[in-house]
């Protein structure tokens, strides 16, 4: 009993410095890329900039009362939720379906899942590359097709398309998440629904859905969100679209910040954006204690 005292006795006092010293870089990283950006623009939002993004008059809150009521903001805002809805839904009901196919593993499996996850390696320059190459009035489409339809160009197909693109290149992820979730599934509870009679979709229905419900919750909120904060294929296939067809807040933001010089506008409608995502945040997070199930 002496022996094990002084052994406590001379064990070194814990460092109670050296884990906030380690988190300096990321505080920083946090001060300058997240914290002081939102301030600025909360700032730069009450006044009239330059082009460089300097602040001049103050005229308070008569940059959102002109935004707000802006033809402009409005569409861009409808168009934002037109393409979450189209991208959640669709990259869920993809990457849902292509999971529940690879629940069972056989031989040749692990092909088929790595084929489905292929676009997580990709970035947003080769995927639009790819759709330049079907969606062109030369592309393949209207060869099988045998149409001349500018499908990117066209109003009412622009968003169409873009989402279409957008599902392809998240339903990688997505998909890996599902499988996760569908596997982990107990196998007594498949084998007690098969001696019961249970078909294919009533055990997708009442078990796999409601055992893999932290997995669906949070590929749901990972496509919502991320669609809300999507730019580079919006970038480089459509900007703003026909008509302003696929005009959604984050190219509007760009648009006006580095193409006009209006960077007041940028901010508020950098602003209304963290506004959206954060109302669309809680009402996830309000219906996962309704939904999920963790045990």
């Amino acid at each position: 009993m002496k022996e094990l005292r002084s052994v406590k006795r001379r064990k070194k006092p814990k460092n109670k410095v050296l884990p906030y010293v380690l988190l300096i870089p990321t505080f920083l990283f946090l001060i300058l890329f997240t914290f002081y950006p939102f301030v600025r623009s909360i700032y730069l939002s009450f006044f009239v900039t330059d082009a460089m993004g300097n602040p001049g008059a103050f005229v308070g809150l008569q940059n959102y009362v002109r935004i707000f009521t802006s033809e402009t903001f409005q569409n861009s805002v409808l168009a934002t939720f037109k393409y979450a809805a189209m991208v959640g839904v669709g990259t869920f009901c993809g990457a849902m379906f292509l999971a529940f196919l690879c629940v069972n593993e056989k031989k040749g499996s692990k092909i088929y899942q790595t084929m489905y996850s292929i676009p997580i390696a990709l970035a947003s320059a080769p995927i639009a590359a790819l759709a330049l190459y079907i969606f062109t009035r030369n592309g393949i489409l209207n060869q099988i097709l045998g149409t001349t339809t500018t499908w990117l160009s066209t109003k009412e197909t622009a968003m169409t398309c873009l989402a279409i693109c957008s599902c392809w290149a998240s339903m990688g992820s997505s998909f890996i998440y599902l499988l996760v979730g569908f596997r982990n599934v107990p196998d007594d509870l498949i084998e007690c629904a098969s001696l019961d009679g249970a078909g294919s979709l009533t055990k997708f229905l009442k078990i796999y859905l409601p055992i893999a419900s932290p997995q669906v919750f949070y590929v749901v909120f990972l496509n919502i969100v991320g669609s809300f904060k999507a730019f580079g294929l919006i970038k480089i296939l459509v900007g703003s679209g026909p008509a302003e067809s696929t005009n959604v807040l984050v190219y509007a933001l760009y648009s006006n910040a580095f193409s006009r010089g209006r960077f007041e506008t940028a901010c508020v409608y950098s602003l209304a954006l963290c506004a959206i995502i954060f109302v669309v945040t809680r009402i996830q997070f309000l219906c996962e204690k309704r939904w999920v199930h963790y045990q």
